[in-house]
């Protein structure tokens, strides 16, 4: 049984050339799905096993002859391609650097960002680990500074309208249904939020989107969550760092954006697909000299 996706309902398939196979057995092991087994004569598939070949096209890539060939699910063999040296990636230092210097930005130069950037972000986020092949995640780049005032400008409307039927007092009506959390997390955070934003915004200040250039929206399938989406905005959000670029995850807009259908087939989204989480980007007008030491609330090492 495939793993279910929004376009593609069947198992990947593996071809492999057993004349140039030399049955080293490198395939089998680094199989996740567990489909590939290996004899004395040949290396062997079964869909049957699990949920049949996931199309992570991982055997193509540790074959030393090259013989495998993976095709479905929206791989094909033109897909894979050689690795850089092992002197040309990141090393653990110049990662570190680059996440420590980031930092989140809210205050943009007027300088557009240039498409071919936005385009190299893309193609770098595009390489996160987003749930099961193939990934069920999209984006949206918005480019421009009035299309993204535009955006932000759909944002406060649909903030608006939630005012009006989330009031205090039908607010705490309807708390016995949405629970303590869910009742708290409005009343002290999304409303006092939706204020915020529609106060600047006829102040004439975008607190939305922070006047940025460019916007990208994460969106994905009904046929993964929104952790995938979190995980792609990740990505992206270092690659415009490693770019000279300023960024800023953005929570505030995507569950708006959610309920405007009619703006979601304006931005692309497929149907069915929820805008998860948004980036902004830009060139930031405030150099950042010094980092800050981050912690999570508890690191625990078990032995």
């Amino acid at each position: 049984m495939a793993v279910k996706h929004s376009l593609y309902h069947e198992a990947g398939q593996v071809v492999v050339d057993q004349e140039r196979c030399t049955l080293c057995g490198l395939c089998v092991k680094t199989c996740p799905a567990e489909v590939l087994s290996i004899d004395e004569k040949a290396v062997r598939q079964d869909n049957a096993v699990g949920f049949g070949c996931i199309a992570c096209g991982h055997c193509m890539m540790v074959c030393p002859e090259e013989c495998i060939t993976v095709s479905g699910r929206n791989l094909v063999a033109e897909d894979i391609k050689p690795l850089s040296l092992p002197e040309e990636r990141a090393d653990a230092q110049s990662l570190q650097a680059l996440l420590e210097s980031r930092r989140s930005v809210r205050r943009f130069s007027e300088k557009p960002v240039e498409p071919e950037l936005l385009e190299q972000i893309v193609a770098m986020a595009s390489t996160a680990p987003m749930g099961v092949p193939p990934w069920d995640v999209g984006v949206t780049t918005v480019a421009g500074f009035d299309e993204v005032r535009d955006l932000a400008q759909e944002v406060i409307t649909g903030y608006r309208g939630m005012r009006k039927i989330f009031r205090p007092g039908l607010l705490k009506l309807v708390r016995p249904f949405i629970g303590r959390s869910r009742y708290e997390q409005f009343s002290s955070f999304i409303l006092p939020l939706a204020e915020m934003y529609i106060e600047t915004w006829d102040e004439g200040r975008d607190t939305v989107f922070w006047g940025a250039p460019a916007v990208m929206l994460f969106h994905h399938s009904p046929f993964a969550g929104e952790t995938d989406a979190v995980i792609a905005c990740t990505y992206a959000m270092l690659a415009a760092e490693s770019l000279g670029l300023g960024s800023c995850m953005i929570g505030g807009a995507p569950p708006v954006i959610q309920r405007n259908k009619r703006l979601c087939a304006k931005l692309g989204i497929p149907e069915g697909s929820l805008p998860g989480l948004a980036l902004i980007l830009g060139y930031s007008t405030v150099p950042f000299r010094r980092g800050v030491k981050r912690r999570f609330l508890s690191d625990n090492v078990k032995n």
